[in-house]
């Protein structure tokens, strides 16, 4: 388990598998499942996950990253580390025995909830199977490949549950099922695969309050990007109604299904972590400086990408009913760049080296701002007022973040960042104009995803860029 002959290529291609299968669910299934179920139906699924997020939020307590970063420490002896495991397992089972007790009162006494109590109910079992997965375990050991492949299998089994039990409109509670299958169902197994690193029948004194504060200052920043993620949609809930989220939600599903494809290769936190502990700071910077120069080199042609083919991408997954989505998901394409780089400072860095407070400071003022965005902004605009308002509070965030963590892009090179915005520029080209030519959105779409990643890559190989040169050879290898 030691650092010796952990890959980060290899993490990173791991991670990359597991996040296109979690996200080649709904790629499938979106387009059959929007217009089975409707802008309604949809608008309700995802007003009652949001509801949920704040409930899963506080029974994992922030430990999800806490135990990446302290258990990566400790990897190398088991003994500590199953301590470790077991003290945080215990938090978190108290923990969620709390926030389900808080769930019952909250959808006891709120009335405007109880139209949504059936599917809060099945959204609810997310709480338990979340704290249950330990996955933060797997990322601190740099071990993705039981992950990987347990979520693959999970994500089959539920492409063929929707098409076995969603069929009408009415069947929208059975697509709530298979969400939570398709997103925690590979964690009930994980606890049994975990006592390969953990020896939980060992005896030893349990000491939970040395965890309480550390914790504590997880909780707060998990809190804080909770509410950041949800807070739009909640209140495009309660100001405008379940077709604008439906709306919102359909272009905002496709925004993090890009981020996240972009952002697949970070999975840098333990690495950060052990490096940080060893005081390797030279070698730190190196890390981010190429976890960098791979986000940004897919998250450019991306962003250009979508704004371009919005309207084709829009129709495809979701129909003609969803035509407002169009100019929602172009104003929200700038949040993929955003959300790239935050991730990276944020998620990563601050957590590496104990500055979780950065974050903190950051996403409060960025929900503040948010939520003062969106009071202005959704009255007059709907969905696309929560739009304008989400990009500017993503902005905000990143822009706090690069300018905490600056002193750690030292050994950065401009040189990349043009070679990038130069591919990006004339593949942008290519697209724009193909988009003029009368085919079919699906060929549109297909012919432009196609040709544009060639262009760009081609274009890259060409000019010698030296991060798409070692992605190149690391698969040759």
């Amino acid at each position: 388990m030691s650092i010796k002959g952990k890959s980060l290529k290899l993490n990173a291609f791991l991670n990359m598998v597991r996040t296109f299968m979690g996200l080649l669910f709904p790629l499938i299934t979106f387009p059959y499942v929007s217009r089975i179920l409707g802008p309604v139906n949809i608008g309700k699924i995802n007003f009652s996950q949001s509801i949920i997020n704040y409930f899963v939020m506080f029974a994992m307590l922030g430990v999800s990253n806490y135990g990446i970063r302290e258990a990566a420490k400790v990897r190398d002896d088991k003994k500590r580390l199953s301590k470790f495991v077991k003290e945080i397992l215990i938090l978190n089972l108290i923990s969620s025995l709390i926030a389900y007790i808080a769930l019952f009162f909250v959808v006891t006494f709120v009335k405007s909830l109880s139209n949504y109590k059936n599917l809060i109910f099945i959204f609810s079992t997310l709480i338990l199977f979340t704290v249950i997965g330990v996955d933060w375990l797997f990322y601190a050991l740099e071990d993705l490949v039981s992950v990987t492949f347990r979520s693959c299998i999970f994500q089959v089994l539920s492409l063929a549950c929707l098409f076995l039990f969603v069929r009408k409109s009415d069947d929208y509670m059975n697509y709530a099922v298979i969400c939570v299958i398709s997103s925690v169902g590979s964690n009930i197994f994980s606890l049994f695969v975990s006592v390969r690193f953990v020896d939980y029948r060992a005896k030893v004194k349990l000491e939970l309050k040395k965890h309480l504060k550390p914790i504590m200052i997880f909780f707060f920043m998990t809190i804080a990007m909770t509410v950041n993620s949800s807070i739009d949609i909640t209140m495009l809930g309660f100001i405008s109604g379940d077709k604008q989220v439906g709306l919102y939600s359909v272009a905002t599903r496709i925004v993090r299904i890009v981020t996240a494809v972009a952002t697949a290769t970070t999975v840098i936190l333990p690495r950060l972590s052990y490096c940080y502990a060893q005081h390797k700071i030279v070698e730190m910077k190196k890390v981010i400086a190429n976890t960098l120069y791979t986000n940004i080199c897919f998250v450019l042609p991306a962003i250009v990408g979508l704004f371009i083919i919005s309207k084709p991408i829009i129709l495809i997954l979701s129909g003609n009913e969803y035509i407002d989505s169009i100019s929602i998901l172009r104003v929200l394409t700038p949040t993929v760049l955003f959300i790239a780089l935050s991730n990276l400072t944020g998620s990563h860095l601050f957590m590496a080296i104990g500055k979780e407070k950065y974050v903190i400071y950051s996403i409060f003022s960025g929900i503040l701002l948010n939520i003062a965005l969106n009071f202005f902004f959704i009255p007059k605009f709907g969905g696309f007022g929560a739009g304008i308002a989400t990009c500017l509070t993503e902005f905000s965030v990143c822009f706090i973040q690069l300018l905490l963590a600056r002193k750690f892009f030292s050994v950065l090179s401009l040189k990349p960042f043009c070679q990038f915005l130069i591919a990006t520029l004339l593949m942008g080209i290519f697209i724009f104009y193909l988009q003029k030519i009368k085919i079919s959105y699906s060929y549109s779409a297909s012919i432009s995803i196609i040709c544009g990643a060639f262009i760009y890559f081609l274009i890259l190989f060409v000019i010698k860029n030296e991060t798409v040169c070692k992605i190149l050879k690391w698969r040759k290898k």
